[in-house]
């Protein structure tokens, strides 16, 4: 085990720490399109790797805001 990573309240405890990604992939910011890549429509970059998020929690809150955007995305294409 590691120093310091046990206690009685928790089985583990970790830190969060916000980092950037040293790239981002660029999106749309409104409209019906928003969250699609710039330029290649139906692609929708999301979270850490895409350079949108700087941890877990923020990664899973763009993740629900983009898989909701894909979701109007798929149904105004009747796919």
């Amino acid at each position: 085990m590691t120093k310091g990573f046990l206690s009685e309240e928790a089985q583990l405890l970790g830190v969060e720490s916000r980092t950037s990604s040293p790239v981002r992939i660029p999106r749309l910011h409104e409209g019906e399109q928003k969250y699609q890549h710039v330029e290649t429509p139906g692609l929708f970059p999301a979270g850490e790797g895409a350079g949108y998020a700087g941890g877990i929690v923020s990664a899973a809150i763009d993740g629900e805001n983009v898989a909701l955007a894909l979701s109007a995305y798929i149904l105004r294409q009747k796919i």
